[in-house]
Parts: C-alpha cells; sequence; structure tokens
C-alpha cells in the first residue's frame, strides 16, 4: 500500500515556534468538488450567511494514540484545553464540538509514529469504525516515515475522512486542530497552488509574471486583486484576498506582509494574514470569512455530512469553577488510614465528568488520574504516611474550559483499613469470597436499617451504589443486574453509626 503522505507541503504553527513543517492535507480532487458543491448551496440559500443561523453541534471522539506498552499518549487535559479553544475560535458562528465519547485509547508503535504507513491507515480505519457518527481525529507522536521527528503537525485526508494531528499540537492555544478542521469541512489554503512553490521575487517576479503555478499534475490560475478570477483560482472563495503562500517566507514572523508585491496586473496584493486557513504567525485573533463561515455550515448541512446530524443537542451551560469546594480531606490533613482515603468534593453544577489527578507532593512526575463520574473518589494504594497533592478538573461533554482545581495536600495515614476490618469481623461478613454468578450473601449478628451499600473497584471508580436494609443472620444481595468485570473490589457498607468495608474477588 502506498503511504498517505506523498507530497510535503509546507506549514507552520500558527501561534508556536518559527520553525516549518510539511503538511500531509492533500487534496485527492474529492475536497474541491465539495467545496464547489458547497458554493452552489451558499449561492441558492441566504440562511447560510445569515447571523441568526442555528446552531450546530458536531460531535467529535479523540483517539489517543500511545506506544505499544501504553506510553508516550497525550495528557487528556490538554485534548480538553484544546477542544475549549477549538470552540471558542468555533463559536462566533454557531458551530461547537461535544464530546462524542470519553477518549478512545489505541496502543500501537505503527499508528504512534507512522500513521501514513499500512499499518497505521490499518489502524486508524478500525478504530474510525467504532464511532462512525463523529468527526474522528487521532492524536499521534510523528506522521510520516523517513523525516524527522515533528516535520508535519496535521493533516485531514479525504480519503479516510479523518484528522491526524501531533500530540505536541493540543494545549498550548495554537491555531493548528482550528485549521485542520478547516479542511474537514471542505476548505482550502487560500494560496492552494503556492503550497509546495511559496513566493520568490526573485523566480516570481515582483510585479507577478506568470498567469498560473504547477501544484501537483495541476495547473492552477494564480488569483489576482481585482477579483476577476476568484472563482476559478487558489481557494476559489472570493472574500479571501490573494495570498501566495506569504506567511511561509516572512522573516518577521510578525503577522505582516512584506511589500509592496504586485500581481500580474500591477495592483498592489492587500492579503489576510490573520486567516486560519493561512501561514502567517504571530497574529493573536484569527478569523475564518463570511464565505468560509458559510462553506463549512454547507458542508456540514450536506448529505456527505449526514453521519453528524445525531440529534443530539448537548448540554452548553457553563461549569463555575467558584462552586469546587473540598470535603475531605481537608488542605494539610493526615487521614487515618492510608489505603482506604476518600477524597470528597461538593458536586459541581453541571459537570458531568471530573479527571482527579493526585502524586506525592514531591514528585509530580508521578501522578496518577482517574476518571469518574460522581464527586468523590476511594483511594486504596496510598503510601503509608505519606504527603500528597490533589487537583480536580470538572467538565462535561460539551463545555471543556475550567482547568484543573485544587492543588491541596493531604498527608495519608498510618494506619490500615485491615486493622479497622479486625474489630467487626464476626459483625458482618460477605461471602462466598470469591462471588460467582452475581450471588453474594450477607452475614450479621444485629439489625442494620437504612444502610447504604457501595461497591469500588480498585482504581477508585463507584461501580454500583444501593440502599439495604441488614437482618439479623442471613441476607442476599440482589446483584443479578449487575455487569461486573472479573477482578477484586471494595465493599462499604454505611450505616448510621459505623461503616463496614470487605475485600471481594468477583468472578465471571
Amino acid at each position: 500500500m502506498k503511504k498517505l503522505l506523498l507530497l510535503g507541503f509546507i506549514l507552520f504553527s500558527i501561534g508556536a515556534q518559527a520553525q516549518t513543517y510539511t503538511c500531509g492535507t492533500i487534496d485527492d480532487g474529492s475536497m474541491m468538488k465539495r467545496l464547489e458543491k458547497n458554493k452552489a448551496v451558499i449561492r441558492n440559500s441566504l440562511s447560510l450567511r445569515d447571523d441568526s443561523l442555528e446552531w450546530f453541534f458536531i460531535p467529535i471522539e479523540f483517539h489517543i494514540v500511545s506506544k505499544s506498552d501504553g506510553t508516550g499518549g497525550v495528557d487528556e487535559n490538554s485534548i480538553l484545553d484544546e477542544l475549549a479553544h477549538v470552540n471558542d475560535n468555533y463559536s462566533g458562528f454557531k458551530m461547537k464540538f461535544y464530546l462524542a465519547d470519553q477518549f478512545n485509547y489505541i496502543k500501537s508503535n505503527s499508528l504512534y509514529s507512522d500513521p501514513g504507513g499500512t499499518f497505521g491507515v490499518s489502524k486508524i480505519k478500525s478504530n474510525k469504525k467504532k464511532y462512525p457518527n463523529a468527526v474522528n481525529l487521532f492524536l499521534v507522536n510523528d506522521i510520516g516515515s523517513g523525516g524527522s521527528p515533528g516535520q508535519v503537525l496535521g493533516y485531514y485526508t479525504p480519503g479516510l475522512d479523518v484528522v491526524v494531528i501531533r500530540k505536541t499540537q493540543f494545549g498550548i492555544n495554537n491555531q493548528t486542530a482550528s485549521h485542520e478542521l478547516g479542511h474537514f469541512f471542505s476548505l482550502q489554503h487560500p494560496f492552494y497552488g503556492w503550497d509546495a512553490d511559496p513566493y520568490d521575487p526573485a523566480k516570481h517576479g515582483n510585479p507577478v509574471k506568470i498567469k498560473t503555478i504547477k501544484y501537483g499534475n495541476q495547473t492552477i490560475q494564480i488569483e489576482l486583486m481585482d477579483k476577476s478570477n476568484c472563482e476559478v483560482a487558489a481557494d476559489r472563495l472570493c472574500d479571501t484576498p490573494p495570498d501566495y503562500n506569504f506567511g511561509i517566507t516572512d522573516p518577521e514572523q510578525d503577522c505582516k506582509l512584506n511589500g509592496p508585491i504586485l500581481d500580474y496586473n500591477h495592483d498592489t496584493i492587500v492579503t489576510m494574514e490573520n486567516n486560519y486557513m493561512g501561514y502567517f504567525f504571530g497574529c493573536g485573533q484569527y478569523e475564518f470569512t463570511p464565505m468560509q463561515i458559510a462553506a463549512m455550515r454547507a458542508d456540514y448541512s450536506s448529505s456527505d455530512r449526514d453521519f453528524l446530524h445525531v440529534g443530539i443537542v448537548p448540554d452548553t451551560a457553563k461549569i463555575d469553577p467558584a462552586t469546587f469546594n473540598i470535603v475531605f480531606p481537608s488542605d494539610k490533613e493526615k487521614t487515618e488510614f492510608y489505603d482506604y482515603v476518600d477524597l470528597d468534593w461538593d458536586d459541581m453544577p453541571n459537570a458531568t465528568n471530573y479527571i482527579v489527578t493526585i502524586s506525592p507532593a514531591s514528585q509530580p512526575q508521578n501522578a496518577k488520574k482517574y476518571f469518574v463520574t460522581e464527586s468523590h473518589l476511594l483511594l486504596t494504594d496510598l503510601e503509608k504516611n505519606k504527603k500528597y497533592k490533589w487537583y480536580v478538573r470538572p467538565y462535561s461533554n460539551a463545555y471543556t474550559a475550567v482547568p484543573k482545581l485544587g492543588g491541596y495536600t493531604f498527608r495519608s495515614g498510618d494506619w490500615t483499613v485491615g486493622t479497622y476490618d479486625l474489630s467487626d469481623i464476626k459483625e458482618l461478613n460477605i461471602y462466598p469470597n470469591p462471588v460467582k454468578n452475581n450471588e453474594v450473601y450477607l452475614s450479621s449478628n444485629h439489625e442494620i436499617k437504612n444502610a447504604v451499600l457501595e461497591i469500588y473497584s480498585l482504581s477508585g471508580s463507584l461501580v454500583k451504589k444501593m440502599n439495604i436494609d441488614i437482618y439479623k443472620g442471613k441476607n442476599k444481595l440482589n446483584l443479578t443486574h449487575s455487569n461486573f468485570e472479573e477482578g477484586l473490589y471494595n465493599f462499604i457498607i454505611k450505616s448510621s453509626d459505623h461503616n463496614y468495608i470487605r475485600k471481594v474477588f468477583i468472578e465471571k
């Protein structure tokens, strides 16, 4: 199988360090055909150019690609940061991306370092099938084989209809993701045709002395300032002025065209340096033009994008970081146990998910992340008498703008919960252990009314919660409809005056 990345075009990481990269976005002809279809729709639909537009909600799935041993994947916090940044860039024209699902994890050396190769493409295809109703965006370490690391920032490939971006481009508030998603929705570079041959006055003249430029096996008309050929030249959108890939050769990288530069008709070129689809650096606020916006909205509305029209209107309500309040442990508190620490904080309105990050206070590089849907996390694997620091990041599938909160510390206790268990072992027992066929019994020597059973995985995630009454003698727990994976769990029974903790192994 041939590589996807057959051509190396030059791309800047807008707003990042000054360095050139090769761009993998190569139009096989289908992008331009879609753009022309979208332009025809725009001409016949004033609503696509109306500021009072309806919101388009776009499901997006992020694929975190790591090495085969599971290391090297992008931090989920960087994805949430970038999603918030992209939504800031697109929300002005009522297009909003939301998480189609939680992150998809792929362990593959080939996809990690060479997504355009045979094995990388195979992995992309198989994982895209899992999410047929979303924009699929793969975050990799490197793109293309044979080149030095970091040459390619990202690309959209129309053949696979996916976006691939280097992980280093996330979490730094640059425009690579917004740029590549523009390609996904049919936009071309405004300098289309000049990709591999940026303007050079010594070669192309000033005034420019050529009317066309070679691009692969195509001959592309060079756009003129008077707009006489804007419908058929370059990106074929008339409100993006001529750009002969000026940004790539701007020595100051200060978002200013070094000129004057005259086109073939001797008209002075006034380009749009701060266009999302161009390559100028340092522009601060970038923009899409009205026709680019209309083209993207038309593309989303087209039958080619029916798979994105899933009928979901996500909750876009903001999450107020001021509502974060820790319950336990308080800052600098020492807990009683070291293998039973239930981090607890108040529910945050509109938050449906939390990322909890905890590390030894002196070793932040050894942080662990936990993903929970309730406002607490049970930890059973801490070390004895050790200082820890923890953070909480709230988010929902459509609002990811709140950063990590907290940074509080606590010290784990000196006692093991096993010591605590010995005092009440005769009061309450759970059997059989291991549990088979979800048949669980409690044996108690007294009655416990209005108790709560919480079952946690060893990673601290709450798996099941139920209200129970326990009578003296034998009691059967109804876990018939529970879907447990095989493994060890913490069963915690909470009553008004006591907590009972048991480790139970569940067999499938």
